[in-house]
């Protein structure tokens, strides 16, 4: 919250909408760099134009938006992925497999994926890692590199897949403005701003439970018609009156139950308050 103070009976600050991350689900089959299908566990928590991100925190994230659903078995980006997001995959050494060669003779190939990095035999003497190069189908694997060793049958094999968790991204609840001791409010929308309705949440303290904010006739929310970008938004009438005695409040883009997602544009919406 950005609050800048003009001579005490009028106040300019800006606001923004963070985004905040809730479990969708998890990989349940490798997801290849340069395709769209993401395999999961579940599908329930998606929706088509869902914003979600994968891997969130380590080298291989990415964000992508929903495109379809196909329900008990992925979703699918609008967008190729740009990363490799695997399970972990094993197998054993099918046959001794040379030393100074790339190819390693396996018992199974499911669940590999090239470019991925494999662990063989490890914690014993051939223990070493390679880099898958090509596959062929329930036979081998080619690495990138020679193999280090003469890998003897039954060796282990393992790639150490991410099994990346896919979360829901929402950015539809702005940070709080300080409206204590101020009367009226108007809120200026940029450029980036996605069109929704406009309801609010309020609190008696800055940090406490923010709940929707209704009108005590209807117990319906407090809510600024459907607005576009570019917008200066005025109170006028019940939605004014509402406002006029919360001391904090927060904007929230669409309602509880139907959110609208602000996160891909980032918006910051400036405000006014008076006295």
């Amino acid at each position: 919250m950005n609050r800048t103070p003009d001579h005490d009976m009028t106040v300019r600050g800006s606001i923004a909408f963070p985004t905040v991350y809730s479990t969708g689900s998890t990989i349940d089959d490798n997801a290849a760099a340069g395709q769209k299908d993401v395999p999961v566990t579940a599908t329930t928590n998606f929706t088509a134009a869902d914003r979600v991100i994968i891997g969130r925190g380590t080298a291989r994230e990415e964000e992508f938006v929903v495109d379809s659903v196909d329900a008990g078995v992925k979703i699918v980006s609008k967008t190729d992925l740009s990363y490799n997001h695997t399970v972990d995959a094993d197998t054993t050494v099918d046959a001794e497999s040379a030393a100074e060669q790339k190819v390693l003779a396996v018992t199974a190939t499911t669940g590999f994926v090239a470019g991925e990095t494999v662990l063989v035999d490890e914690g014993n003497d051939h223990e070493a890692t390679y880099t898958i190069d090509s596959i062929q189908a329930g036979v081998s694997l080619t690495m990138v590199e020679d193999l280090a060793f003469t890998h003897d049958a039954a060796e282990t094999v393992v790639q150490t897949g991410t099994e990346d968790v896919v979360e829901v991204c929402m950015a539809s609840l702005s940070n709080v403005i300080d409206k204590a001791h101020y009367k009226d409010i108007a809120l200026f929308l940029p450029s980036t701003w996605t069109t929704a309705v406009i309801t609010f949440v309020a609190c008696d303290t800055p940090d406490g439970t923010f709940n929707d904010v209704v009108v005590a006739d209807d117990v319906g929310d407090v809510t600024v018609a459907s607005v576009a970008k570019s917008k200066v938004i005025t109170m006028n009438g019940e939605i004014r009156d509402a406002l006029t005695a919360l001391p904090y409040i927060k904007l929230q883009s669409g309602t509880t139950a139907s959110p609208v997602d602000q996160g891909t544009g980032s918006p910051e919406v400036n405000y006014v308050l008076t006295r």
